[in-house]
């Protein structure tokens, strides 16, 4: 395992990419790999992860922010496919927020509880989205329940 603190310069790029996380200079935050998993922890919570060499939020992060992130907001009946790590369908979407990009990290909330399922990559701009009724919408890269989620610091 590897872990080390961050340097600050690293600091102000997560605040210029997710300005919700609010670091300070006296923030603690840390660099840890274990086996294949690459998390930035912040004050000891993992918070961020690296997929395909990109950080993303983790859904402890995220947790009460759901509102500061891109979202997709899929129906009751694929919460437990998503919850499974399964792709997101664009048969159970029910609502895409506007402006997603190509290869946009975004969150899938489920339109219940409106809380935060999973983390993922839209693999299509939400227009697109918006016009087709079929296929795979979002990778799901993160999801309640997966390694990530259930990782604990020793």
């Amino acid at each position: 395992m590897q872990r080390y603190f961050l340097s600050k310069k690293t600091t102000k790029k997560i605040n210029s990419m997710f300005p919700c996380a609010d670091l300070s200079k006296s923030t603690k935050i840390e660099y840890l790999k274990d086996d294949d998993l690459e998390l930035i922890l912040i004050e000891g919570t993992p918070s961020f992860f690296y997929h395909d060499k990109k950080i993303h939020p983790t859904l402890k992060f995220i947790h009460g922010k759901e509102d500061k992130f891109k979202r997709i907001t899929v129906d009751m009946g694929a919460v437990k496919f998503v919850c499974s790590g399964a792709d997101i369908m664009r048969p159970g979407i029910t609502k895409i927020d506007e402006n997603i990009l190509k290869d946009d990290t975004v969150i899938i909330i489920d339109e219940k509880n409106k809380k935060a399922l999973a983390v993922g990559t839209a693999l299509d701009n939400s227009e697109n989205m918006n016009n087709t009724k079929q296929g795979k919408t979002v990778k799901n890269i993160h999801w309640i329940g997966d390694k990530i989620w259930n990782y604990s610091i020793d």
